[in-house]
Parts: structure tokens; C-alpha cells; sequence
């Protein structure tokens, strides 16, 4: 009797990690994602204002050339800082496999998997033999 709740007591902390581990990670890369995403409308704005001052030069209109650059400066750092952004997304998720313990698990022809625990069977199962859930 004692096992059982052994085993029910470690399949809820195993849930209440999941779901704190995953809600976590979902806030970082939410914070992430969005500052990818005002990067990219910000090297946006930056290309255009370069597009105009680069007519504009050519059209004699200015020769502003200091600017231009830094306009390109700018534009090359703020893609270099996506790509780390993009990294430390992929950081993350390595990261959170190596908390929960998912490694993929080939599920062999004619058997299943558990989706709460990850556990693979040879044979179809109605119940999942190492936490118990429905499969």
C-alpha cells in the first residue's frame, strides 16, 4: 500500500515540476521572442532611413556619409544580437530536456508510449506500467 502512494506521490511531483519547469521557460522565451521581434522592426526602420539617405546622397541632396554607416553599424549588431537570442532559445530547450529527463524513445512498430512519463512499450498497453497514467 505504501508503494502505491510511494509512486502516486512521485508522479504529482513530477507533474508539478513539468508544469513549473515549462511555464518558466515559456515566460523566457516569450520575453525572447519578443525582443527578436522589436529588433527585427528596429533593423526595419534602420534599412529604410538608409534606403532614403542613400538617394538622398545620390541624388546630391546630402552627403551625410557618417550616418549611413552607423545606420549599417547599427543593422549588423542588431542582427548579431538575434542570432544569440535565437542560440539562447535553443539553450532553453536543451536545457529543459535535461531537467525532464525527455530523451526521444523510438516507439517500436506495434507499440505505444506514454504521454505523460515518456515510457515506450513493445506491445499496445491500456495503462502505462511506470506511472500509471491511460494511455
Amino acid at each position: 500500500m505504501a508503494d502505491v502512494f510511494g509512486k502516486l506521490k512521485s508522479s504529482i511531483n513530477r507533474g508539478i515540476t513539468t508544469i513549473s519547469v515549462k511555464t518558466s521557460s515559456s515566460l523566457e522565451k516569450t520575453k525572447i521572442k519578443t525582443h527578436i521581434d522589436t529588433l527585427e522592426a528596429d533593423i526595419q526602420k534602420l534599412l529604410l532611413a538608409s534606403g532614403e539617405l542613400s538617394f538622398s546622397i545620390w541624388n546630391g541632396e546630402s552627403t551625410d556619409n557618417d550616418k549611413l554607416i552607423s545606420y549599417y553599424e547599427s543593422v549588423k549588431s542588431k542582427r548579431a544580437e538575434i542570432v544569440e537570442l535565437k542560440t539562447e532559445l535553443s539553450t532553453i530547450d536543451e536545457r529543459d530536456s535535461k531537467i525532464l529527463g525527455a530523451e526521444e524513445k523510438e516507439v517500436p512498430a506495434g507499440g505505444c508510449s506514454c504521454q505523460n512519463c515518456g515510457a515506450v512499450f513493445d506491445e499496445p498497453v491500456n495503462f502505462c506500467r511506470k506511472c500509471g497514467s491511460k494511455i
